[in-house]
């Protein structure tokens, strides 16, 4: 695994699934892309006016925020930061995951249920549905595991080591 793709909203649920992201990253010595979507909020209004989207120096300037709050919260990591406009978050994930091309692709997650997920919908279903890649769910409270690389763990005394047959 050398690339991981974690997702997030700027929330604080989104947040959660950065130092789970990062801890995987560095125990598969990977590299790490955080991306954040930011929904087109160009629209019409009324019959004929048009508001167009943010771009150039004001989406620039969300990137250089976006980077400054990764290293504050990740620091020490190097972590690459994407951002993707789109109508639809789930597909803006998905094409990004596309064109990078990621080995696994991290997302936090509300873990609704029952109706207020038929209503909401679930981004993070959507994406583990139809992703290029592997999806790992992170639910709110959920603590950041150590994670066990190949080789790295001890075999207690007295258990066979090496393939089971």
């Amino acid at each position: 695994m050398t690339h991981i793709l974690v997702t997030t909203d700027g929330s604080e649920l989104g947040h959660l699934a950065l130092p789970h992201a990062r801890a995987l990253a560095d125990a598969l010595h990977a590299g790490l892309t955080v991306l954040s979507v930011v929904l087109d909020d160009t629209m019409l209004v009324g019959e004929f006016a048009y508001i167009p989207p943010v771009s150039g120096p004001d989406e620039r300037a969300r990137v250089q925020a976006t980077e400054a709050d990764l290293a504050e919260r990740l620091p020490g990591a190097a972590v690459r930061a994407e951002l993707a406009r789109g109508r639809h978050t789930t597909r803006a994930i998905l094409d990004v995951a596309a064109e990078l091309k990621p080995d696994l692709i991290v997302m936090g997650t509300h873990g609704r249920s029952g109706v207020v997920r038929a209503l909401l919908g679930s981004v993070a279903e959507g994406v583990a549905h139809h992703a290029p890649a592997p999806v790992l769910l992170v639910r709110a409270g959920q603590p950041v595991t150590a994670w066990a690389v190949p080789g790295a763990l001890d075999v207690p005394a007295g258990l066979p080591s090496g393939p089971v047959a």
